[in-house]
């Protein structure tokens, strides 16, 4: 398992991780001491732009360990998700670094990929900058679709190698599916995607100059040297950066801000923990849920977070429930998200996410679905169009089901304290909200479902009316309200 100081962030739908160059390598080297299987991909807006229109690629990256930011686009979202990175992560710089821990520590290193002469340039390159790198084997397959592709003949070269690390050069989309398709028969502990990072470290390709990869105008000086290939690829995803950037931001943008500040609270019951999310996720919230979700795998239980209270959702946040869903996922435990309020499912939903995490309508619903067997069901892609209708589209249906549900008798805090609810009426969802807003109380009530799973609810406040002075009060007893 990684350091607990790994930040993600979500952009474009993916979980970028928040690395510098030195911590990147630091966790593929406790990897290969762990002797996990990691897979790690290097994410600029091109990969973005192809899991969007491919569900399936979409949550294979999102099952990658680390996601790396590669390309500058990544790092404009995050400064305008206010989440900024600590730097770009490219993959022609990974290689070199990974060069450097093979020569010092002795790991070893396959290359599978890119064309023959480049790859023998590349490695030239790389031992003469890194004296002592342990490159035990190359390969290039024949050129054709990933279906027609002998996976056995590769393996059996891979396994003959035995290599700590393996990189592998077909470019995204195939090199990222490849990796999936055979990770567990792979034994490597860690495979990386780099694409035609060898190409520009053997010297086919030119890098660009230091002051023009500081500028993060680096996609330009590319574009230049080969026009024909990567201007419609740049041009694609320059559409797809302005058809999704902005449904993003409006979604977390329109969620609205959060009245008070609910921490975070776990319950436990048959073998369920259930996660009281905080009102905002974001920030030191997301260490906690993550914290959580360690011990939650530490002792085998199924997870549900309860988004009850949750009404704002940030970049971060988003980030944070990517990890915890791969976590699980790498656990083999499931983890449900019950009653997620509508802001936050647009936001979820901008970025493509909802198919990709389990929703149920209701915490006891999330409970009940977490203790049943399911398979991995491949994802249906989702149009930009259906994105965008379903984030103008209002869900009143809902919403009267939330602001009619009955208030309880009472409610009892951990010191046996018993707190009297007054029953009340229908209220609708506009006072609802404004009174939960005024009239927060830290309590929670009591529920049973029936499966006989004991929950613990986000809490629900009294009824309050209004009085000739503009004033909030509690009701009276003798009052009949």
């Amino acid at each position: 398992m990684m350091p607990n100081t790994l930040r993600t962030v979500g952009l474009f739908g993916l979980p970028i991780s928040d690395v510098t160059m030195a911590e990147a390598v630091d966790h593929i080297a406790e990897a290969i001491e762990t002797r996990s299987s990691y897979q790690i991909a290097t994410a600029n807006l091109d990969f973005a732009r192809n899991a969007r229109k491919d569900a399936f690629l979409h949550q294979v990256i999102c099952d990658c360990n680390m996601v790396l930011p590669d390309g500058a686009p990544m790092l404009w979202a995050a400064r305008l998700f206010r989440k900024p990175l600590k730097e770009r992560v490219t993959g022609v710089d990974l290689v070199p670094e990974l060069a450097r821990l093979s020569a010092e520590r002795g790991y070893t290193i396959f290359l599978l990929g890119s064309e023959g002469a480049s790859a023998s340039r590349a490695i030239a390159e790389l031992e003469a900058q890194h004296p002592g790198v342990r490159i035990v084997g190359r390969y290039h397959p024949e050129k054709q679709s990933l279906e027609r592709m002998d996976d056995e003949e590769m393996l059996r070269r891979i396994h003959e190698a035995k290599p700590d690390i393996l990189l592998v050069a077909f470019g995204n989309p195939k090199q990222e599916l490849w990796i999936d398709r055979n990770r567990e028969r792979l034994m490597v502990p860690v495979a990386i995607g780099i694409g035609g990072s060898l190409d520009m470290i053997g010297g086919t390709l030119r890098r660009a100059p230091k002051f023009i990869q500081k500028m993060q105008l680096e996609w330009a000086f590319r574009m230049l040297q080969e026009p024909g290939r990567l201007f419609p690829r740049y041009a694609g995803d320059f559409r797809a950066l302005m058809r999704h950037l902005p449904i993003e931001f409006m979604a977390m943008w329109s969620q609205p801000k959060a009245a008070g500040v609910w921490p975070m609270d776990v319950s436990f019951e048959e073998g369920v923990r259930v996660v009281h999310m905080a009102s905002v996720l974001s920030g030191a919230a997301c260490g906690s849920v993550m914290a959580e979700i360690r011990a939650a795998i530490h002792l085998g239980q199924r997870v549900v977070l309860d988004m009850t209270l949750t009404t704002r959702l940030e970049a971060d946040g988003v980030g944070c429930l990517l990890e915890a869903r791969r976590t699980m996922i790498a656990a083999h435990l499931p983890l449900w998200m019950g009653n997620v309020s509508e802001p936050v499912r647009k936001v979820l939903f901008a970025g493509g996410l909802v198919q990709h995490l389990r929703l149920a309508p209701t915490v006891l619903d999330a409970v009940r679905l977490s203790g049943m067997p399911e398979r991995r069901k491949r994802p249906v892609s989702i149009t930009g169009l259906q994105r965008l209708a379903t984030l103008l589209r209002r869900r009143p249906q809902v919403e009267r089901r939330k602001a009619t549900r009955p208030l309880a008798s009472g409610v009892q805090d951990r010191r046996g304290v018993l707190t009297p609810h007054v029953p009340a009426a229908p209220i609708p969802l506009s006072e609802a909200s404004a009174l939960a807003r005024r009239a927060f109380t830290p309590h929670r009530e009591a529920n049973f479902s029936a499966s006989g799973v004991h929950l613990l609810h986000m809490p629900k406040p009294p009824v309050a009316v209004k009085d000739t002075h503009d004033q909030w009060k509690r009701p009276s007893a003798a009052s009949g309200s």
